[in-house]
């Protein structure tokens, strides 16, 4: 979709399962930017390295006031981005709540698929394997509930996930990945 091979930022919105509703970025008017720092699209940087540095980012949504509010890098007022209305999904189970949440990674192809994360499996871990770790939500009666993750994958011969539980601070985590290829 970007045109090269780097992690990038994007965003997405549906009201319907994907049917007819739904964009990436700001490509509809979905989405209210309330902080410009981010680029949606954009390539993130600096990246993980297979064997050597390691980034996060932290990422929250949260509905309040009739808004699902999205923060990058931190919780805190300040890193607040922007927020899609809930008047967008039409009165739908977003328009109140989330009845699920999916975490992971997404690649795009069309005769061949790309790698996602460094290009190994999950089962490579640490300084390999792409990850998400702390993973928790906010109940709309209030308060915060670590996740209870099921792995899954469509393509498992050329992606595949794990989920490990550790002690804090890393918590519920999703290790993923994986080469891609053609028969995915």
């Amino acid at each position: 979709m970007y045109g090269n091979t780097k992690p990038c930022l994007f965003i997405y919105w549906t009201a319907d399962d994907y049917q007819t509703t739904g964009c990436y970025n700001l490509s509809c008017t979905a989405f209210v930017q309330t902080n410009k720092n981010w680029a949606f699209g954009g390539a993130l940087a600096p990246w993980s390295v297979a064997g050597g540095a390691q980034y996060e980012l932290d990422f929250a949504y949260y509905l309040y006031q009739g808004n699902w509010w999205l923060y990058l890098g931190g919780e805190a007022a300040a890193n607040a981005v922007g927020y899609y209305p809930t008047s967008i999904y039409r009165g739908g189970a977003m328009a109140s709540h989330a009845a699920e949440i999916d975490y992971g990674g997404e690649t795009v192809g069309t005769t061949s698929w790309p790698p996602m994360g460094s290009g190994a499996f999950a089962n490579t871990g640490w300084q390999h394997a792409a990850y998400q770790r702390q993973i928790h939500y906010f109940p709309t009666s209030g308060g915060r509930l670590d996740a209870a993750l099921t792995a899954t994958t469509t393509s498992p011969n050329c992606y595949t996930a794990i989920v490990t539980k550790y002690n804090p601070p890393w918590n519920e985590t999703l290790w993923f990945g994986g080469p891609g290829g053609t028969n995915c």
